[in-house]
């Protein structure tokens, strides 16, 4: 198996400077500033069992393997270099597949196995509002492992309300931050404190897709401990950035890696759910940029969704860096490091304080007055919009496409009702608030201006 770990010097620059040459070393034998891309299949050994670090391409990837280096350098604390390590998969359903299948799996020799003993499946605590594709794993597949998973609102549910459901065989608690795709935001800072005072303690997986490691980065809470062991992101998103890449990883951190990464590395390798090469190399160049993106996103987001707050025809926005949203004090203290930095060489003031020129009708001051840019992801909820008005409004937009994903350079629209989560029974969506006028919007990096006056044609549309 090839050396992963990262030197110390890799992680010393600024976020934007990992991103782009943490993995993408100048080759030493060409001279090439652009990753090779290896695509062989399998290599050559120089004696039997005896290798240069790669036997089979499943197993272990070069390219692969500078991808899994440049996500734990940008996931990871500039100032500690902790061991903390990334394995990436054919996808964030994969990631999410593996770490079940992991967690189920008994102690075996060599320690490959997560299960606590031999068959015995176990407990998730997942916070109830989830992407859909990862309710169903939960609720239906991972039964099959043997696990069990209860479901909780752990944004209301308090530290008493959190404790109660969990449990002596409780391996994981699963969390979205923010939530798919109510925009919720789960007590992390709390949860961690609970976990911490265990005397088992379960894991704290977050997925942070809706983010990136742009604006949350879970294991780099310095100087404290991390607020997660694992961290999970479809990086299909915002990672790629451009809708044409399926990727997904999990990053490991130090604290629970030797408990994690043999079993999780067992996993990978024995059910292959890993990526090609040429993927890997198209997301080491997306990742470039991601800083550039993720930032055009938040802004752009937090525009539109204070637009949204004043229109007529919308009952409800939820966007949590908007200054007012209940958890807009939360995620001010969540906002990694990196973010925060280029904020405040922005204009930005932290704690938050409104721009002087609150009322300012444009530009940076404005939009400083409005809140902290914090993903690219808005919800709300049309007014007493029969689904025929649904069905118009989203239709009718011309720049904004109705299409499921979001993290793309394009805006993307959805009704989670019907697409993303339609698989979810009638009573969980009524309970979670996925009613059929809820409208998920991926605000893309086109102008924000283009997407105000898309969405306001289209409400016009949606209401003849």
């Amino acid at each position: 198996m090839a050396n992963h770990k990262q030197g110390q010097e890799e992680n010393t620059h600024h976020y934007a400077t990992r991103s782009i040459h943490v993995g993408s070393e100048p080759d030493p034998s060409t001279g090439s500033v652009v990753p090779n891309l290896s695509v062989a299949t399998t290599y050559l050994q120089y004696g039997i069992g005896k290798h240069h670090g790669y036997e089979y391409s499943r197993s272990d990837n070069p390219t692969r393997n500078a991808l899994e280096r440049l996500i734990t350098s940008l996931e990871t604390c500039p100032q500690r270099e902790d061991g903390t390590e990334t394995l990436v998969y054919a996808s964030g359903s994969a990631a999410t597949s593996a770490l079940c299948q992991w967690v189920s799996l008994p102690e075996v020799e060599g320690g490959a196995g997560g299960g606590h003993g031999p068959g015995n499946g176990g407990h998730v605590l997942a916070v109830n509002d989830v992407y859909g594709g990862t309710a169903r794993y939960l609720a239906r597949t991972a039964k099959s492992t043997g696990l069990e998973v209860t479901f909780l609102d752990m944004e209301k549910a308090g530290e008493e309300g959190i404790r109660s459901h969990i449990r002596d065989d409780t391996k994981i608690i699963w969390l979205e931050l923010p939530t798919n795709p109510m925009l919720l935001v789960p007590p992390l800072s709390l949860i961690s404190k609970i976990v911490e005072s265990l005397p088992h303690r379960p894991l704290i997986v977050c997925d942070t897709t809706f983010l990136s490691s742009y604006f949350f980065t879970p294991l780099s809470n310095c100087p404290g401990p991390p607020l997660a062991d694992i961290v999970l992101s479809s990086l299909s998103k915002y990672s790629g950035g451009h809708s044409d890449i399926i990727l997904g990883s999990l990053t490991v951190s130090a604290r629970v890696k030797d408990r994690a990464l043999r079993g999780l590395r067992f996993i990978q390798n024995s059910t292959g759910g890993i990526p090609s090469p040429r993927d890997c190399h198209l997301m080491i160049r997306s990742l470039k940029t991601l800083g550039l993106r993720a930032l055009k996103h938040g802004m752009n987001a937090l525009q539109v969704a204070s637009w949204l707050k004043t229109c007529p025809l919308v009952e409800k926005v939820r966007y949590p860096g908007l200054n007012g949203d209940g958890a807009f004090h939360t995620v001010e203290g969540l906002l990694s490091t990196n973010a925060k930095r280029e904020l405040e060489f922005l204009g930005w003031q932290f704690p938050f304080k409104p721009s002087p020129t609150e009322n300012s009708t444009g530009g940076l001051a404005h939009l400083r007055s409005l809140g902290i840019p914090f993903g690219g992801v808005v919800s709300f909820v049309l007014k007493d919009a029969p689904s025929e008005a649904v069905e118009r409004f989203v239709t009718s937009l011309k720049i904004i496409f109705l299409a499921e994903s979001l993290g793309g350079a394009e805006s993307l629209i959805e009704v989670p009702y019907a697409m993303t989560h339609a698989q979810l029974p009638e009573e969980t969506k009524a309970a979670l608030g996925i009613t059929h006028n809820l409208i998920r919007l991926s605000v893309g990096i086109e102008d924000a201006e283009d997407l105000i006056e898309d969405l306001t044609q289209a409400m016009r549309a949606a209401n003849n």
